[in-house]
């Protein structure tokens, strides 16, 4: 036993031991060593069984105390047993409830967390795993519209005229109805485009009514059937740049159009004396009348249902502005190439083949949508048409159902993604501190299995997430 004299040291020796851990001490091949004053400390170096964890820490220790005048006395050369519980950093605890929630995954999951300001990283599971990304290669579309097209951008359908004179009130020659890939084109658009026309005071067309479909190739099925093994055909949408409601219900848009607009044009008294045939717009050919719709509009009408036929349109919108007209899946390609790279991507880190995420030759890992959404929260005059066209949880688009009762209800922006053995989210999430996190959840591979399990993990990582707080 210590004698009473010097059990106060004991209890010295007890703050010391954590003390240490906490400001640093010295280590060398004879063990730790630390000084405070009137008390010095020689033993083993403690062994630390975990990071940030509490530390039992078994020391033989040579407890001296100073006398003056340059003498010490030793108290005991006994075995003690220090024990220190610090507060667990929060950071690590939010680590290891992530740890517990991707435990019992039975499939591929990569996982990367960081702070969208800060951009310290608070979580990281397998981040370099190439993973299939689904309907999550939506935001990689977004991002090239908003880079190559602007924010400003208008998706427009135009109705041209070969005729130079309108004076009289008659077409001699052609009407053309020309669509430069804008995915939400119908009905009400046509009937504006009639609106506009009428009020030209223009009662006969001589000519044809000429459908214009050449701003986009002639391939309206993207991949399918490209690769075997892939996304069936069935699943894949009619694409072109002259779309019509769509593209439902019907197996030639450009002419569903055209023969819209012409029977509601008969309907207003306007004499249509030609057919409809498919065309090209002359160069020279007159505008009469516009109708448009601005990409956030746009954007959210894609990401928020995940529409398949929107992001197919405008990933080739975006490639016929990247190079030149028709727009094609491999120039879209093409302008996802020099983008993502031009943010310090590598390029094997990721391959986007069409703007959907139908098909399951996407490829991609962490580090492209960590890098990519933190370049978008960073551009100010982008991110909020960006941030505002994803799904919110327990609110809209496909995270509707999801995280309701939450602290992630409301607080999730994120945009999903499912195919067979797939389903992705990536997006950012609020903190208890208001703090704005960037996410990405994949997970590959449970083949036919219902997804909803999955997605159940994924909700209770966003969960944590919107929890965390660093106070």
């Amino acid at each position: 036993m210590l004698h009473k004299k010097y059990s106060k040291y004991f209890y010295s020796l007890a703050v010391a031991a954590a003390l240490i851990f906490i400001a640093g001490g010295s280590f060398g091949s004879q063990g730790f060593r630390y000084g405070f004053p009137g008390i010095a400390y020689a033993g083993p170096e403690p062994v630390q069984k975990q990071r940030f964890f509490t530390h039992i820490v078994p020391v033989p220790y040579e407890l001296t105390v100073s006398l003056g005048r340059g003498k010490t006395e030793i108290i005991s050369k006994n075995p003690v047993f220090v024990k220190w519980n610090p507060k667990k950093d929060k950071v690590v605890e939010l680590r290891e409830k992530i740890d517990s929630v991707i435990l019992g995954v039975n499939c591929d999951v990569s996982v990367q967390v960081v702070s969208a300001s800060k951009y310290d990283l608070l979580y990281e599971y397998k981040p370099g795993m190439k993973m299939i990304p689904a309907s999550i290669s939506k935001v990689i579309t977004s991002a090239i519209a908003l880079k190559y097209l602007g924010v400003g951008y208008n998706f427009k359908t135009v109705l041209y005229t070969d005729d130079t004179n309108l004076d009289d009130g008659v077409i001699n020659g052609n009407l053309y109805l020309k669509g430069f890939g804008d995915p939400e084109f119908g009905m009400d658009g046509a009937l504006n485009l009639v609106k506009q026309f009428t009020g030209k005071n223009i009662k006969q067309i001589t000519g044809n009514v000429v459908y214009d479909d050449s701003y986009f190739d002639d391939k309206h099925k993207g991949l399918a059937d490209y690769y075997s093994g892939d996304t069936k055909g069935n699943y894949w949408p009619y694409v072109c740049a002259l779309t019509f409601e769509k593209n439902k219900g019907s197996s030639n848009p450009p002419f569903a159009a055209a023969d819209f607009l012409v029977s509601v044009l008969k309907e207003k008294n306007v004499s249509v004396d030609g057919i409809i045939v498919a065309g090209v717009t002359p160069a020279s050919a007159k505008e009469i009348a516009k109708e448009s719709h601005p990409l956030p509009e746009v954007l959210t009408k894609m990401n928020k249902p995940s529409d398949n036929q929107s992001a197919i349109t405008i990933f080739k919108c975006v490639g016929a502005n990247f190079r030149q007209p028709p727009g094609t899946l491999d120039k879209g390609t093409e302008a996802v190439i020099e983008f993502l790279t031009s943010l310090g991507i590598p390029r094997n880190d990721f391959e986007i083949l069409e703007g959907s995420g139908l098909t399951r030759h996407n490829m991609v890992n962490s580090n492209v949508y960590i890098q990519l959404l933190k370049y978008l929260y960073d551009k100010e005059d982008i991110f909020d048409a960006f941030y505002q066209s994803l799904p919110v949880a327990g609110i809209d688009g496909t995270l509707k159902d999801r995280m309701i009762g939450t602290e992630a209800e409301k607080n999730v922006h994120a945009k999903t993604g499912t195919i067979n053995g797939v389903t992705t989210l990536t997006g950012y999430a609020v903190t208890r501190d208001g703090e704005l996190l960037i996410f990405y959840i994949a997970m590959n591979g449970f083949g036919t299995a219902n997804p909803k399990p999955y997605r159940k993990r994924q909700d209770e990582i966003c969960e944590l997430l919107c929890g965390f707080s660093r106070k």
